[in-house]
């Protein structure tokens, strides 16, 4: 749920026309609003929030009772992205730029970074976002089962650049500071569930941290744009509270806003970099 924010930010350069980019990059919901601005329908996905208080989609009961998944993602997918609030899939397909989600190999754990605009759309966002205690099983694709891609790479802004980005805008959902560690029941289960991928789960906020320390300082040669609020949006993991993520969604569209008019414009006129 913390993505709304970045929803906010991206319907906000969408209205400022700002879509000059190489590629983007997202990971989980972050893959899946990436999918949204490339089809041109950032401002529209802001409706897919009111979902979030759908007990079709979202139900502590279901997965607290074991009736089902937390996030039931092929009702999200598969009737409200296909029908309801359709995704233009034509459109991500033929966007001018990459469209990149990062997903984990739930067998070996290793990140991969896949192009939206070749393959099945609908069901590598299944797997970018595919919560491995919360969405069911990992989804299988081309042969292998993945899961969210989270899990290895959280904020993909290593790869951007080891693809020759040299400036980028970073949206972050957090204001500055560490991330804590996973722990308590939830954690235990998940390395119990997939031991495999034990490593991955204990330095997830290791990864994180090391991710957005790249954002705040980049190496020599590239710059970053870092787009953040600078305070908490009281938004957590598990919040559907329809006031509270509107607020969220408001602190985006204002910063996404106060970025496309501020001091950085003069970059923004110039040719687009990856975020």
């Amino acid at each position: 749920m913390r993505a709304a924010y970045t929803n906010g930010v991206l319907a906000a350069f969408e209205d400022a026309g700002l879509r000059k980019f190489d590629a983007v990059y997202g990971t989980s919901a972050g893959g899946a609003l990436a999918a949204w601005f490339a089809a041109g329908q950032a401002r529209y996905a802001l409706g897919t929030w009111r979902y979030a208080y759908d007990p079709r989609v979202w139900s502590l009961w279901r997965w607290a009772t074991f009736q089902g998944p937390l996030l039931d993602q092929e009702t999200l997918f598969n009737s409200i992205y296909a029908q309801e609030h359709p995704l233009r899939v034509l459109n991500l397909r033929s966007a001018p730029f990459a469209v990149f989600v990062t997903v984990t190999d739930a067998e070996t754990g290793r990140a991969r970074y896949v192009d939206l605009r070749r393959g099945n759309v609908l069901e590598w966002l299944k797997a970018t976002g595919r919560l491995p205690m919360g969405a069911g099983p990992p989804v299988e694709v081309e042969g292998r089962p993945w899961l969210d891609g989270g899990l290895a790479d959280p904020i993909p802004i290593r790869k951007a650049i080891d693809d020759g980005a040299t400036e980028l805008i970073c949206i972050l959902n957090e204001p500055a500071g560490k991330r804590k560690p996973e722990t308590g029941f939830g954690a235990y289960l998940l390395k119990r569930r997939h031991p495999r991928l034990r490593s991955l789960i204990e330095r997830h906020h290791l990864l994180h941290d090391d991710a957005v320390r790249v954002a705040e300082q980049p190496p020599r040669g590239v710059t970053v744009h870092l787009v953040r609020p600078q305070k908490p949006t009281g938004v957590s993991r598990l919040t559907r509270n329809r006031r509270k993520l509107q607020l969220a969604i408001y602190q985006g569209e204002t910063d996404g806003e106060a970025f496309a008019r501020g001091p950085g414009r003069s970059f923004l006129a110039a040719p687009w970099p990856r975020m």
